[in-house]
């Protein structure tokens, strides 16, 4: 008998609702097994469809090892509702059938927690009253003032734990910044409000926990910073990626870095202020820093140069030109262009000054903190400074990121870094925005996590396209990983008893003659919702599914929701389940966000309709870049990127229909290319197993 049998016995004999199913069986020993391979080979990458189980498969599977290893176990989703989850229902369950008991937590970056230093700075600082304020901002630091008193009675008198999203009423995002911190801006064991700070009991708390859950962003955001900054060293951690299709999108969003010319321009002036402030703060140790200072004040006007002499040679061409009068939207721009070329000395000058700004003001922060360890600087005047200064330290280690992507040159045996550049609000000021990143987060995720980690398990309901793992694979930068890595678990569903899909005989291609589609689509609606029962719409555009509403009758109209509304998603959600709990018939028109991590079981959704195959788009400059990479080495965009991924969205969508074993209802797809065109009967051959019904 396995480990893993042994822990499925008690899991039931203490769950009497519980049996376990082979698949969740199988899934679990799949991990256990990659989870005893050598170092470097602990991967396990697994698709378990709706239905399985995957949660306690996952846990089953790891957590022997993980506390064998003495290693921690963090578990990471996309979405704060499977945290809430895991934590409230999944874990504890789970624990009760150990033979000890395991702590976990929950974890979250440090910004969402507040800092009481920061937050008594603004609560108890005097109003400035200089003339430069207009109306309206002393307003808002009235509003922000006496909010920020509230939250600090709030949190010293213990009616609020610090968690901003703990918090009922809104705050202010501008506000939250002024009251949060980073890494850089804490004086840590330093602080006089370290002991009761809401992120350092979290981390004591995480200490001693052996299960952590976290989200994607928070373990994507201490890879990029090296690890083991708020999380232990990736080589401490069993990393379970729950939701791990939306991995390589949020991946690639913390690979790319940005220069912000007005966030420069701010964070410099902060520098600058900073500055004329050492000399009397760190007066002790002045002997340390002439150099220093000299240096400083040579390069922080040296930078200002620099960024204005980039928006020069940029407001100069008529590619920005023709952003700025918003002919276009996000232009690339190219290695060995005109453009790139013009830029390269002055972001070489920006670097070198970058560099030597970030190497000073990391040593002031370390000053500071040194200070206020020995008491050798008043904590009210380090607290303060601090944050200022770890904010320049940020920014300007950001910049040097930035610029390692700007200025890498183009190989031709790998896909080159993308540059683009759009215009953006920031302070409330319109400033354009260069941005850089790689064209794939792959090898980003291998550097940071994969060779790393001490294992890893990658699981979702749907991470192969037409049947392949070869998307996700090569995404994820797992490509050294072989089949022995990969399994694709059963569904327990039977689907040729539980649901139907029906393709009508539509006239009309969406792609081809989209306005009498869209008028088809309203008549067919018409024929095919019972206004009586739990209907998901789900449409691919916005304009569409606001046109295809404003014709539906009034029947029709009166029980449907709109994504966009005044409703958020998750309030369309709950009143939808109201309306069908008290007998009557609802129906929700939505777009991705309904198409993805929506749980409507049993009879609060009978019926699914899909308006038209979820084809991509790609508008993002690293998709493009892509598109042209996979042409130059002879390959199809189409077949290798967009088939690939409407087959993971299709599934996806059907998928919103059964979610237990017991549901059951029907698919309506409203688009006749999976009938008639090559590509489509490949997608419909890769659905489940659905009864098919056409006209």
């Amino acid at each position: 008998m396995t480990a893993v049998t042994t822990l499925f016995e008690r899991i039931e004999a203490a769950m009497p609702d519980f049996k376990a199913r082979p698949q969740q069986v199988q899934m679990s020993e799949f991990i256990a097994q990659a989870m005893s391979k050598p170092p470097q080979k602990r991967v396990a990458v697994v698709e378990a469809p709706t239905g399985v189980g995957k949660t306690l498969a996952y846990l089953t599977g790891t957590i022997q090892t993980a506390l064998l290893q003495k290693k921690t176990l963090v578990i990471s989703t996309a979405t704060v509702n499977l945290q809430q989850q895991l934590i409230q229902k999944d874990l504890p369950q789970f624990s009760a059938t150990l033979e000890e008991p395991i702590r976990f937590v929950q974890v979250k970056g440090r910004r969402r927690y507040v800092c009481p230093s920061k937050l008594n700075q603004v609560a108890t600082t005097p109003e400035q009253q200089s003339l430069n304020i207009d109306v309206d901002e002393k307003y808002q630091q009235v509003l922000h003032t006496a909010q920020a008193k509230q939250l600090l009675s709030d949190w010293d008198e213990e009616r609020w734990d610090g968690d901003r999203d703990s918090r009922r009423d809104k705050i202010d995002a501008e506000l939250w910044h002024q009251v949060s911190t980073d890494s850089e801006g804490c004086a840590g064991k330093s602080c006089s409000f370290y002991l009761r700070c809401p992120y350092y009991k979290l981390r004591r708390e995480m200490t001693a926990a052996q299960v952590v859950v976290a989200n994607h962003d928070l373990i994507l955001s201490d890879a990029d910073l090296g690890g083991g900054l708020v999380l232990p060293n990736p080589e401490e951690i069993l990393f379970v990626f729950d939701e791990a299709h939306n991995l390589p999108r949020k991946a690639l969003d913390h690979a790319a870095k940005a220069l912000n010319f007005i966030q420069l321009y701010q964070t410099t002036e902060t520098a600058d202020s900073v500055l004329k402030k050492i000399p009397s703060t760190l007066a002790y140790r002045q002997h340390d820093f002439g150099y220093m200072l000299s240096e400083l004040r040579r390069d922080l006007p040296a930078v200002m140069s620099h960024l204005q002499q980039i928006e020069t040679i940029l407001h100069s061409d008529g590619v920005v030109q023709d952003l700025l009068e918003k002919h276009i939207s996000e232009p690339r721009i190219f290695w060995n262009s005109p453009l790139v070329n013009a830029l390269l000395i002055p972001c070489q000058g920006l670097l070198q000054r970058a560099n030597s700004i970030y190497k000073h003001y990391s040593v002031l922060a370390k000053w500071i903190k040194e200070g206020l360890e020995k008491t050798q600087l008043p904590n009210k005047v380090g607290e303060a400074l601090l944050p200022q200064v770890g904010t320049v330290q940020n920014i300007f280690g950001y910049l040097i990121d930035f610029m390692a992507l700007f200025l890498e040159p183009d190989q031709e045996d790998r896909p080159p870094n993308v540059r683009w550049i759009s215009v953006e609000t920031f302070a409330k000021q319109q400033t354009l925005v260069v941005h850089a990143g790689p064209m794939t987060a792959a090898y980003f995720l291998d550097r940071s996590l994969w060779s790393r980690a001490y294992g890893v398990v990658l699981t979702s309901a749907t991470l192969r396209g037409l049947g392949l793992f070869h998307r996700f694979r090569l995404d994820c930068g797992l490509h050294r990983f072989d089949e022995q890595h990969f399994l694709a678990v059963p569904s327990p569903f039977n689907y040729q008893k539980q649901a139907t899909l029906h393709i009508p005989d539509m006239r009309f291609l969406p792609n081809e003659q989209q306005q009498q589609w869209q008028q088809e689509v309203v008549k067919k609606l018409i024929d095919i919702i019972d206004v009586t029962e739990a209907t998901l719409v789900l449409f691919t555009s916005k304009l569409v599914m606001e046109a295809v509403y404003r014709q539906c009758p009034a029947a029709i109209t009166a029980i449907t929701m709109v994504q966009g509304d005044n409703l958020s998603p998750k309030n369309m959600v709950h009143r939808h389940i109201r309306q069908i709990e008290s007998g009557k018939g609802s129906i929700i028109f939505g777009l991705d966000r309904f198409a993805e991590g929506v749980d409507l079981p049993g009879h609060l959704c009978t019926h699914v309709v899909i308006t038209k195959l979820p084809f991509p788009v790609f508008t993002r400059p690293i998709e493009q870049a892509k598109q042209e990479w996979i042409i130059r080495k002879g390959g199809q965009p189409f077949t290798a990127l967009s088939l690939p991924a409407v087959s993971v969205k299709l599934i996806q969508a059907c998928g919103r229909l059964l979610r237990k074993e017991t549901d059951s209802g029907r698919i309506t797809i409203l688009d006749k290319r999976l009938l008639t065109k090559g590509y489509g009967k490949q997608l419909l051959a890769h659905l489940p197993d659905y009864q098919l019904e056409q006209s």
